[in-house]
């Protein structure tokens, strides 16, 4: 069982390392008699955009009577850095993005709220379509998701996100970007993920947890 979990993760290492590929694939490979929008090409190198958004969805269950338990859905804050070859038209990223949230046992297990910390380091990038001030774009990123309690366990899973965005330019040099994001990180749901005096209480749910984050940042290309 454990082998096909592990088969199964670095097929989907495979295919989120394809979708970043095509995603910074050249401009001429998209033929516009299909029916594709034209890329734009990149005219700086450098960007860094700090964001502040809202991460929702997730959830675990009781390892021993299957009660389900969802993550609080609150805030979240990262980091955006990329870089892009001169006149190429998409951009490699590095995205940190957390988010402080928690779980709600309600007594179950001597439980009550339990803090979680939920930390997204994932490589990809974006591909830019529209005008050199009003741009939109289509993101894929492939990397970890690294789950953390105050005491009580953590773990650390692969995981990608899809998603889409704006870029507004209210300068060259300095535009405002808002994001849609998708994020699924691949799962165990055998394995033990928070443990109570050494004894694991609840674990993972299925195969993948989804989280959905919605974020708006202020960036700066150089």
């Amino acid at each position: 069982m454990r082998t096909t979990i592990q088969l199964a993760q670095v097929k989907r290492l495979f295919v989120a390392f394809g979708l970043c590929l095509a995603l910074n694939a050249r401009a001429q490979d998209f033929d516009s008699d299909f029916g594709f929008a034209e890329p734009l090409g990149q005219t700086t190198r450098f960007g860094i955009t700090p964001f502040y958004g809202y991460r929702f969805g997730g959830e675990i269950e009781d390892a021993n009577t299957g009660t389900k338990y969802s993550f609080k859905d609150s805030p979240a804050y990262g980091l955006i850095l990329d870089y892009a070859p001169l006149d190429y038209f998409g951009r490699f990223e590095l995205l940190w993005s957390r988010q402080d949230s928690s779980i709600n046992f309600k007594g179950n297990n001597g439980l009550g709220e339990v803090d979680l910390i939920v930390d997204v380091i994932q490589i990809g990038g974006v591909a830019e379509f529209g005008t050199e001030s009003f741009r939109e774009y289509v993101s894929a990123h492939a990397g970890a998701t690294h789950y953390w309690t105050d005491g009580y366990g953590d773990d650390t899973k692969f995981s990608l996100s899809i998603g889409a965005g704006l870029k507004i330019y209210v300068t060259k040099n300095i535009y405002l970007r808002a994001d849609l994001t998708g994020c699924c990180t691949v799962v165990d749901a055998e394995g033990g993920f928070i443990y109570a005096n050494g004894v694991a209480i609840a674990r993972f749910t299925g195969d993948t947890i989804w989280q959905g984050q919605v974020s708006v940042g202020l960036g700066i290309t150089f």
